[in-house]
């Protein structure tokens, strides 16, 4: 029963991280409407600054992911009004490819510059570990993250409902063109929203990364899980997000101890086809 509820511990830790990831993906699809198939390559490439960071000037990961975050705003906001911002109102397959597109120049970039061998950034907390109960003991890194995920569901629901910020947010999510008769520069607004959405990739990337072999291409499962959880959540409820991804880490955990092999990994995947069959509206959301 022990290793069953230290399993199941550790599966919503690992569920915090990818809840880092999904989080920002819906603010920027709530925003833009785009839903970024790069957006797990950009928190790669955050992870591969922070190594680059420490390889330089030996600069703890959890203090190089604040330095990064600058960088990675001004490269998403950048991203988004010199490629995106053109073909956002095209049919959808265009604007698909388009970040299909960026994923693979990101993923055989660093690949060119980092090689494909994985490599590690080590932290002076990566051997850290916290004890509950007398008998779970976790790693700070995972702790770290998921403590990250909640601090970050907190701000989103702090900007979104009590800030003028947020309302302009919320205004041009229901209704763009509304928005912009009333005043909200919006083209501005998504390129500012998205270029946070990229930056928030640094943060996360910098929690997430002591201790995790990384290389080139760890983006696709950051994209797919996360974009799992947007789609388990209803797309719009931060709040589904958020549980959506908690749930996603905690059936991948019990999966890889109740079904033998790799087949383990496959019981997410089988959870997400369930909620669309039965909850195709969102786990949290009216029909």
């Amino acid at each position: 029963m022990d290793l069953l509820i230290q399993t199941a511990l550790q599966g919503i830790l690992i569920g915090g991280s990818y809840a880092l990831v999904a989080l920002s993906l819906g603010l920027t699809y709530n925003v833009s409407g785009i839903i970024n198939f790069a957006h797990g390559d950009f928190l790669t490439l955050s992870m591969f600054l922070a190594l680059a960071a420490q390889s330089a000037w030996l600069i703890d990961p959890y203090i190089s992911g604040a330095l990064l975050f600058p960088l990675l705003f001004v490269l998403g906001a950048g991203v988004y009004h010199f490629l995106l911002r053109p073909v956002a109102q095209s049919h959808l397959l265009m604007v698909i490819q388009l970040t299909l597109g960026i994923s693979f120049v990101l993923q055989n970039g660093l690949l060119m510059v980092f090689g494909g061998q994985p490599a590690r950034v080590p932290s002076a907390f990566e051997t850290t570990l916290f004890q509950a109960g007398g008998d779970f003991i976790f790693r700070a890194p995972q702790v770290f993250a998921f403590a990250g995920s909640v601090v970050l569901a907190l701000l989103l629901w702090l900007l979104l409902d009590h800030t003028e910020a947020g309302r302009r947010i919320r205004a041009v999510h229901q209704n763009p063109r509304a928005a912009a008769l009333m005043g909200i520069d919006v083209p501005r607004l998504r390129m500012q929203i998205f270029g946070v959405g990229i930056g928030v990739q640094a943060i996360a990337g910098a929690l997430m990364l002591p201790g995790v072999p990384i290389d080139p291409a760890l983006g696709f499962q950051y994209t797919v899980i996360p974009l799992m959880a947007l789609v388990m959540g209803g797309l719009t409820d931060f709040l589904g997000i958020y549980l959506g991804a908690l749930l996603i880490g905690l059936t991948e955990a019990l999966g890889t101890v109740f079904v033998s092999g790799t087949s383990g990994m496959m019981v997410p995947y089988a959870l997400f086809i369930l909620v669309l069959l039965l909850r195709p509206q969102g786990l949290f959301r009216r029909a």
